[in-house]
Order: C-alpha cells, then sequence, then structure tokens
C-alpha cells in the first residue's frame, strides 16, 4: 500500500507532476491512498480523488491524528509531497507511521529528517558529490519530475522566420526574475540583434508589477519596445503563447519546473544554467532529460553564449520545434507510462530491501 500526502492535489505545479504517476499506477499491484492535506478543492482535486484506491480528508487532522490514520491503515510506503512548503506535514513523518518513508515529485530538496528514507530525484538534480549532504538516500528517476503530455498544443512556425527577428520567451513566476537572470538576458538580447522578449505571468496584470519589471530590464539598455507582457489567461491560451516564441529561457537561480516542461511540448527549447542547489538545477534536470544537453550551461557566460549561438541557428531551431515532441514522447522521462513503471519499480526495490534488513534482525516485515 502506497500512501501520497499533500497539500498539492489541486491546480498546482507540485501536483501536475504528481498526476500522471497517480493515472498509470498498476493499482492491481498497488494499493493508492491519498491523505490531502490542504482546504482547497478544484477540478483537478475532483481527478486525483478519482485516482486514488481510498481518499482521506487530512486537513483537519492533528499531526498525532494524522500519524495514527496512516498506522492504522497499514500504508507500506508513505510519500511527502510537499517538503518544507506551506501546507507540508513533516511533523508526522517525523513519527514514522510507515515502515518506508520518501519524499519526492514537487519538492525533491531533502528534508532533514532522519525518519525519511529516501528522495526521488535524478543524477542531474543531486549529483554525487552533494548526496553526503541529505539525510536521505537519493534514489534515481529518469528526470525530478514528469508531466502529463499536452497534446492540445498545434504545431507552429517558428517565429523568427516571419518576424525577422529572434523571441526569447520567459513564462516563469515573476519572483524567480532575479537582477543576475536580468542581466545576463539583457546582455543576450543586446548581443542578438533586434531580438525581443515575452514575459508571461499572472502577476503582470498588475500595471506597477509590470513597469517595475520593465524598468529592470532598461537599466541594463534593453528597450522598451523590446519587452512584452503577458498577464493572465486560461491555460489553453497560454499554451498557445508559446506559438509567439523561438527560445525560452530559464530563471536562476530558481529554475522552472512546469513551465520548463510545458515550453518543450510546445516545441520551444529552454536554455538552463546549472546552480549549486537543488532548486537551480531543476531547469537542467528536465532540459538534459529530454536530449537537449547542449542547452545546459554551467555558469552565465555559457548560458549568454547558448542562446546567442541557437539564435543564429533558424533551420535547427524550426527542425527542433517539429521533432521535440516525439523526441519527448520517446524518453523514459516524458513517457508517463514508462516514467511511472521506474517509480514504482523504485517502491518495489524499497520494500525489498526493507524486507532483507529485517529478516537480518530476525524481523517480521
Amino acid at each position: 500500500m502506497i500512501g501520497y500526502v499533500a497539500a498539492e492535489f489541486w491546480f498546482h505545479s507540485a501536483g501536475f507532476t504528481l498526476l500522471p504517476v497517480l493515472a498509470h499506477h498498476d493499482h492491481s499491484k498497488f494499493e493508492i491512498v491519498c491523505y490531502s492535506c490542504s482546504p482547497v478543492r478544484d477540478e483537478v482535486t475532483a481527478k486525483f480523488e478519482s485516482l486514488a484506491d481510498v481518499w482521506v480528508e487530512a486537513g483537519r487532522l492533528s499531526d498525532d491524528q494524522l500519524a495514527d490514520r496512516i498506522e492504522a491503515d497499514k500504508v507500506d510506503i508513505l510519500i511527502d509531497v510537499s517538503g518544507h512548503t506551506t501546507g507540508n506535514r513533516l511533523p508526522v513523518f517525523a513519527r514514522k507511521p510507515a515502515p518506508i518513508q520518501v519524499s519526492g515529485f514537487g519538492h525533491a530538496t531533502g528534508t532533514g529528517l532522519r525518519t525519511m528514507d529516501y528522495v526521488l530525484a535524478d543524477p542531474v538534480f543531486i549529483p554525487q558529490s552533494a548526496r553526503h549532504l541529505l539525510a536521505e538516500k537519493v534514489h534515481d528517476l529518469p528526470c525530478l519530475i514528469t508531466i502529463d503530455p499536452i497534446l492540445d498544443v498545434p504545431p507552429s512556425e517558428l517565429p523568427m522566420l516571419r518576424n525577422g527577428y529572434v523571441t526569447f520567451g520567459v513564462f516563469n513566476r515573476i519572483y524567480k526574475i532575479s537582477d543576475e537572470a536580468i542581466r545576463v538576458w539583457s546582455r543576450v538580447m543586446r548581443e542578438v540583434t533586434g531580438s525581443k522578449i515575452i514575459i508571461k505571468h499572472t502577476m503582470l496584470d498588475d500595471p506597477l508589477v509590470r513597469d517595475r519589471l520593465i524598468a529592470r530590464f532598461v537599466a541594463h539598455g534593453v528597450a522598451e519596445a523590446n519587452i512584452t507582457c503577458l498577464g493572465s489567461s486560461p491555460r489553453a491560451e497560454h499554451l498557445r503563447a508559446f506559438a509567439n516564441v523561438d527560445i525560452s529561457l530559464d530563471t536562476f537561480p530558481q529554475n522552472g519546473g512546469v513551465s520548463t516542461w510545458e515550453s518543450l511540448y510546445a516545441g520551444v527549447p529552454v536554455v538552463a544554467k546549472l546552480g549549486k542547489g537543488a532548486s537551480s538545477r531543476a531547469g537542467a534536470s528536465i532540459v538534459a532529460a529530454v536530449g537537449l544537453v547542449d542547452w545546459v550551461a554551467d555558469d552565465d557566460a555559457g548560458y549568454a553564449a547558448i542562446a546567442c549561438k541557437f539564435a543564429a541557428q533558424p533551420a535547427h531551431l524550426a527542425k527542433l520545434r517539429a521533432d521535440l515532441p516525439a523526441q519527448i514522447a520517446a524518453s523514459p522521462a516524458g513517457n508517463v507510462e514508462i516514467y511511472t513503471r521506474e517509480v514504482e519499480a523504485g517502491y518495489r526495490q524499497f520494500w525489498r530491501d526493507y524486507c532483507a534488513v529485517a529478516s537480518e534482525r530476525g524481523e517480521v516485515a
């Protein structure tokens, strides 16, 4: 029995990374219990609930009550989805209500809890050189996260072929846009003659936020006329907006996650940079997992060089735009059926290892 504890069973980026796994679990081999810890309910919540064998509204349960419920349910492997973010139930995991406890999916940065056995990640997101710093043992998946295939985005022509200039895009949360990133993006725009940038986020509906963001670019020599700010829109319209972007630029030091996948599914490659912290390696994790290793930089200079290099290769960008959706579908990171089987294989291995240790101790698992 697998138990998922999350405050993100709704229209939330972490929820989007877990949903395809729940949708493809083999229920003949795994019984799924979802412990919902958020008062928020929407149409995505209903989808999650339909995919669970057992659904528990756990938001009003105290830590002791929830731990007791999990233990009574006889959960074998308990999964933390929230990490240290709002609504997390890490105090429940500290009580060790299940024999095997794992942190992963939305916030796989490690918990620091000795009662947490594993963290789900990948070799890019948590490199071997950093694994000794975690309380948990790292288990590698094909990629840190995946999302459901985006199949309703119509193919689009490379914008630069009709525009005569390159359009960069940033469809990430505004508060992820650091001064360092704007400095590097502005450098790229100065070097790529005539280039423009589209930045899209719901907070850009606010004129004050929009003006402040534009001013940050202008301070680095980017003309206001070359900056387009887009605000909130329905999801379908949001995805169609990628049709106006040639190259996406990942934010740093905090990277995009779901937004990176969305761009790739639209056929728009993403320039990413490897940082030192976990949240600054998610973009590279995703981009590399679908075979775009040459779009990953080690530093600011490399990031700018990659953006400028590919901006001068319209034929390559056009081919990549056409090929990316199929390339994603063929990868273990993008094929959610394969990805879920890898997750389940990990769960089985955790259980075998647990049983082996219990047997050595003369215990019954």
